[in-house]
């Protein structure tokens, strides 16, 4: 059986009405899926076109007030697609010529044998499917125009030279371009240099394709950014297997190209941080699911495969710390508090860990998710507690130094003044000297092993208004202070002070040798015996303070000697001087004061050759 058709509206316009139903009647024997309306005249007929929906229209030729050729193109004026077919008692080449050029879809000539009726039925059906193939054909392609037209992809069209014949508006949006700038043009008009070679490649495979072709390709818009985009390519061939055109769908994929990217290396720097740093991750839902990363599995000493529940994380840890930790579990998960938690861990292998976790709820998921961090501590913690040890001696050090050595001290200083007071001898100056130096001692070591071992507390500090004030505390003699500062940073204000003072007396003691050195000689030339004075060994020297050239810190700088490039490495050292009255301490003061601020100090030359102390990692005030 055939595939049963639509029912056909056939109008048919003769002035013999008897003529026409007796058509209709044979036509509806032909075709029972005709639905015949008949008119007798033109204007009859064009009345019921207004009023109604026809598939087709047949009409004589020869009838009063317009003729058949007449009413054909009325027709026309409002319907240019509707089959129209002319069917005349009259036939002749003229009357066809007429029909064929007012836009006729067939004609017939009427005969007396009723076998003709089946024949005009025929045409009737052919011009309707017809009519209707054309009718569906021009809405999906105006269907399709409006998809390509408002589609959020980009859209190109290419004749068989890979010509660009039709764009729409997302694409020309996406490269910059007008739609007239690019029609005619080919695909290099996207293309960087770097793609040619896959581009070349997809315009191969298309070639022998009979399917779609998929590309992910480096292009360059009209203004020379370079974009990724992504394209599906495809040509469209009849039936014959000649091609008909050929289009592209595209999408700009840069950001999505480039997040993945991101995504791949943060994973892979997170499987490197997680293995160098003793560092893991996990997961966990308010189900109880549980999903550990490899280096939380290797910090429990867990199997690869060993994802536990939220229970069984919790009862690794120590029973005194169980309940704080599954506490601040429970307030992250119900009320959204983020943790960061030190605890004492008990590996599945029975060692005790310390561990630090931080962990916090996701938002905008359909489930409740906490996600964080664990990190491996112990090493930290062991360190902590030496230095802990280490300070508490440090402490009992310096208590002894304060009270043992300051207590005798001072009263050795109360006898030598009752001395003065009943003598006038050389011998008691030579004393106070000695004094003196075991009080710059004592100051010195109370200051490394208390002062440089605290929390600092800073603040904004002008540096050079500090500087300018530590050279008025310290006996500068013919010296020179240049301050080449404008800088405010962060310190603590008494320990820039004694940091600066420290440098400041360095460069005074060991920063003029060579002026020291022309004082001895001088002196032996005229046979004197005592030692240059603080004066003599301060003369004609310059220290300058000035900020770091990248902005880094600051330096203290001389124009004495220098400091030996082989001696650099131990200037910092406790105990370390070359002055034959310095302590030793001075610097390693220096070390210590720069190292609790978090800054580092090294010493080099200065541009005269003399020392220059450069401290860096300095946070200046925003």
């Amino acid at each position: 059986m055939g595939e049963a058709r639509s029912p056909i509206r056939l109008l048919h316009v003769d002035d013999d009405l008897q003529y026409a139903e007796t058509t209709a009647a044979f036509l509806d024997r032909a075709e029972p899926e005709f639905d015949i309306e008949i008119a007798t005249s033109a204007s009859d007929g064009l009345t019921r076109l207004e009023s109604g929906t026809f598939d087709c229209i047949v009409s004589d030729y020869e009838m009063p007030g317009q003729s058949g050729i007449g009413f054909l193109e009325s027709v026309r004026d409002s319907y240019p697609d509707l089959p129209f077919i002319l069917y005349t008692g009259r036939g002749s080449e003229a009357i066809a010529g007429d029909a064929i050029s007012a836009g006729v879809t067939d004609y017939l000539q009427k005969t007396s044998d009723t076998s003709h009726y089946a024949l005009l039925a025929n045409r009737i059906v052919n011009a309707v499917e017809q009519y209707r193939s054309r009718s569906a054909l021009e809405e999906s392609k105006e269907r399709l125009s409006l998809f390509i037209d408002q589609s959020p992809l980009g859209f190109v069209e290419y004749n068989q030279d890979f010509e660009i014949i039709r764009v729409n508006d997302t694409l020309t949006d996406m490269f910059g371009y007008t739609e007239d700038e690019l029609l005619g043009e080919t695909w290099e008009v996207f293309v960087s240099d770097a793609s040619y070679a896959d581009v070349d490649e997809v315009t191969s495979a298309l070639s022998e394709a009979s399917g779609g072709y998929h590309s992910v390709d480096e292009n360059v818009r009209k203004d020379g950014e370079r974009i990724i985009v992504e394209w599906h390519n495809r040509f469209v061939t009849d039936d014959s297997g000649d091609v008909v055109t050929i289009f592209s769908k595209c999408q700009d994929v840069t950001e999505r190209i480039e997040h993945e990217r991101d995504l791949a290396q943060l994973r892979d720097f997170f499987a490197e941080a997680e293995e160098l740093g003793d560092l893991g991750a996990w997961e966990f839902d308010e189900t109880g699911v549980s999903t550990w990363t490899a280096g939380t599995r290797r910090i429990h000493e867990v199997d690869d495969d060993f994802d536990p529940t939220v229970e069984d994380g919790l009862s690794f840890y120590h029973p005194d710390d169980r309940e704080r930790v599954r506490a601040a579990v429970d307030a992250a998960l119900e009320d959204g508090d983020p943790f960061d938690i030190e605890a004492r861990l008990i590996t599945a292998t029975g060692d005790q860990r310390w561990i630090r976790t931080r962990g916090k709820r996701v938002e905008d998921t359909d489930r409740r998710i906490i996600r964080g961090f664990i990190q491996d501590i112990t090493e930290q913690k062991e360190r902590e507690r030496k230095l802990r040890v280490q300070n508490e001696r440090l402490e009992s050090f310096a208590s002894v130094v304060s009270h043992d050595l300051q207590g005798p001290l001072t009263v050795a200083n109360g006898h030598l003044e009752l001395a003065r007071q009943e003598t006038d001898s050389d011998h008691l100056d030579s004393i106070n000297r000695a004094h003196k130096r075991m009080q710059t001692l004592i100051d010195d070591i109370l200051t490394l092993a208390r002062d440089g071992r605290e929390a600092t507390t800073t603040k904004p500090v002008d540096l050079q208004t500090v500087a300018a004030a530590c050279w008025e505390t310290v006996d500068a003699a013919n010296a020179t202070l240049i301050t080449d500062t404008d800088s405010v940073i962060l310190a603590d204000p008494s320990r820039l002070q004694r940091l600066l003072s420290n440098l400041f007396r360095n460069s005074i003691e060991h920063g003029s040798t060579a002026a020291l050195s022309r004082t001895h000689a001088d002196s032996e030339s005229r046979g004197a015996t005592t030692s240059p004075t603080q004066s003599e060994r301060g003369t004609d020297l310059t220290v300058t303070v000035g900020d770091l050239d990248d902005g880094s810190g600051f330096y203290v700088a001389d124009d004495g000697p220098g400091v030996p490039e082989a001696e650099r490495d131990t200037v910092f050292e406790p105990g370390y001087s070359t002055a034959s009255d310095g302590t030793g301490f001075g610097l390693a003061i220096v070390a210590d004061i720069a190292a609790v601020h978090g800054w580092e100090v090294s010493v080099t030359d200065s541009e005269s050759g003399g020392a220059r102390f450069e401290i860096t990692g300095v946070d200046r005030e925003a």
